[in-house]
């Protein structure tokens, strides 16, 4: 048994006095998003979430997909639940109606999608006070061309929006997928198992993102961190949360985060896949990497997801 001198110890280095690292926690997919689409899973999920960032003093924000709200019988319900996050003091942004794939979209229909994606979530904020504006991408798929991308971004500044970019995630959805496949099967033993995996793969994509943002700009940057309204991180989140603080992270609002001057790095990526930032500047910087360089899935996991049913 641990002494409460070598306890005392542990905590000084686990949470350092002057942590010098920040990062900004962002959450895709509000309401909530699950394989059990019930709204009493949606509200349970949602009051786990919020609790551990309450607790925690965490600030966040929270990208709403509305077409999850505008379930029949339900809406008010549903739009209960953003407003929860306002209350709790945090913010909402757009994550567009649908959660289309712009690349598969014209500009114009995707702006019709964001205006669409708007309705409910924008008035609460307004009505807190709260009037800044912020796009997340679905997939991070920003326009596969220049000139698609060129004018939807040029919409979105005559609407008052900012990107919201991303620099460290860690396939939170995936691990989400098959824990809740595992629990619908009856096999708490190997969503337990998937539960703990997705937190070491946390830790594993946490070096990579660190590490390679080390080699683009020499430092520590304000991290933007990207996960999903689910069941699992919703569970997690109080862990999630330890684990940043262990490695010296202190919490700040997704605006702070985006004052540091890597972001005005430029982004010249035209391709059609769903990049994290650091990916995107390497290309100005002339540091090229991409998601294949990234650290695998454990196989065993990928074996366990095939042969869990869907």
């Amino acid at each position: 048994m641990r002494t409460a001198a070598a306890l005392v110890v542990l905590l000084a280095v686990a949470l350092p006095a002057d942590a010098q690292r920040t990062v900004a926690i962002t959450i895709d997919d509000l309401p909530f998003v699950s394989r059990d689409r019930s709204l009493a899973t949606a509200q349970q999920g949602t009051t786990r979430l919020l609790q551990a960032l309450r607790e925690a003093r965490v600030p966040a924000i929270g990208f709403v997909n509305e077409s999850k709200v505008h379930i029949v019988g339900e809406r008010d319900a549903r739009a209960a639940l953003l407003q929860q996050w306002i209350d709790a003091g945090m913010s909402l942004g757009n994550h567009t109606y649908t959660h289309a794939d712009f690349n598969k979209q014209s500009a114009q229909w995707f702006a019709d999608d964001v205006i669409h994606g708007e309705v409910v979530w924008r008035p609460m904020m307004e009505k807190a006070s709260r009037r800044e504006l912020w796009l997340r991408h679905p997939f991070l798929h920003t326009g596969g061309d220049a000139g698609k991308r060129a004018a939807f971004e040029g919409f979105l500044a005559s609407r008052g929006y900012r990107v919201a970019p991303v620099t460290l995630e860690h396939s939170d959805w995936w691990f989400a997928s098959l824990y809740d496949r595992l629990q619908a099967q009856g096999d708490p033993a190997g969503a337990a198992k998937v539960r703990e995996a997705s937190l070491a793969y946390l830790d594993t994509m946490l070096d990579y993102h660190e590490g390679l943002t080390r080699r683009l700009f020499g430092r520590d940057i304000a991290h933007v961190f990207l996960m999903h309204a689910n069941t699992l991180n919703s569970q997690i989140m109080g862990e999630m949360l330890q684990r940043f603080r262990r490695r010296g992270y202190r919490f700040v609002a997704l605006g702070e985060a985006m004052q540091d001057a890597a972001y005005r790095t430029e982004d010249h990526y035209q391709g059609t896949d769903g990049m994290v930032w650091q990916h995107r500047w390497g290309i100005a910087l002339g540091h090229k990497s991409g998601p294949a360089d990234e650290p695998e899935i454990p196989s065993w996991l990928v074996q366990l997801d095939k042969a869990t049913p869907r």
